[in-house]
């Protein structure tokens, strides 16, 4: 995010203070104590983006012959869960806006323990991973926690307020991210330039392969797998931008993981919106047969 413009940056700490507000307005606090009751879910979340994609990811390094840029860019992402931007499409998901809210809290803010220490295990060479962690939670504060905090308050005491806020936030937010992917088109044209053909095709099967970790490891409930697919498909490009700027001097890592986010985000898009056409045919479809069988049980 640091390494946006001044514009796109603003609109980018938009989407990211209405997305937790708007799941605030739609969270009770009874909400919010059931969710964090869900271990097993939480437990989930944790294998799949801090064991079963690092070990993927690791294991394309080692089989695909890479730049080393690339190998470091893909050794940054695959440890580092936690991207913020997944709220554009998780929050989408019917009855799931709280989890993925949490989701990609919980994930950015272990990230940034626990992702330079794994990274600092696997990559060849001594390194020392730099992070300003102090600046990170307090982005984590400011951007997140407190917006959310204020919308729960919101929703607690003054409900019929909130229902009115929940659909101008989403629009506004919405549109906040749309203005931010527009503005940094030329950054991205930039990034898939420098980045070789392996690299990318590369990043696309990660993507892939990491939805398929998160839709398998997300539970029985239907509603949780596409959240899950997103959260861990969807990699921590901020922070591993930060790591990459504090610790390796090569540009090339950044330019690898702009190409990356520029991937990761229509792809995840596609994904949503076939996600919310399928559940909206589904719930038309019990619907018509409910009234099928009342029709049936009224004419017997």
């Amino acid at each position: 995010m640091f390494l946006l413009d001044l514009l796109p940056r603003t609109l980018l700490y938009i989407f990211f203070v209405l997305s937790m507000f708007s799941i605030g307005l739609q969270t009770t606090p009874n909400e919010m104590r059931s969710l964090l009751r869900s271990r097993a879910l939480i437990v989930q979340l944790l294998l799949a983006n801090f064991v079963v994609v690092p070990l993927i990811g690791v294991l394309m390094v080692m089989t695909i012959s890479f730049e080393r840029a690339a190998a470091t860019a893909f050794l940054l992402l695959a440890f580092t869960p936690g991207g913020i931007s997944s709220l554009q499409f998780t929050t989408k998901i019917k009855g799931e806006a709280l989890f993925a809210g949490e989701s990609a809290f919980i994930m950015s803010l272990l990230a940034l323990f626990i992702s330079p220490v794994l990274i600092e295990l696997v990559h060849p060479g001594d390194i020392v991973v730099t992070l300003p962690h102090g600046r990170v939670i307090v982005f984590l504060a400011l951007f997140m926690l407190l917006p959310l905090a204020a919308g729960m308050w919101v929703c607690y005491s003054r409900e019929h307020i909130a229902e009115k806020l929940i659909k101008p936030c989403a629009i506004i937010g919405t549109a906040a991210f749309v203005g931010m992917m527009v503005l940094t088109g030329g950054l991205r044209k930039e990034a898939f330039q420098a980045v070789g053909q392996t690299a990318l095709f590369s990043m696309l099967i990660f993507i892939i392969i990491s939805m398929i970790v998160g839709w398998y490891m997300g539970g029985p409930a239907s509603h949780t797998r596409p959240v899950f697919a997103t959260v861990t498909s969807m990699r921590n490009i901020a922070l591993c931008a930060l790591i990459a700027v504090n610790t390796f001097p090569d540009k090339a890592v950044l330019h690898a993981l702009i190409a990356f986010a520029a991937l990761m985000i229509p792809m995840n898009m596609v994904f949503t919106m076939t996600t919310l056409i399928r559940f909206k045919k589904e719930d038309k479809a019990e619907k018509t047969s409910v009234g099928h069988k009342r029709s049936v049980h009224r004419h017997p």
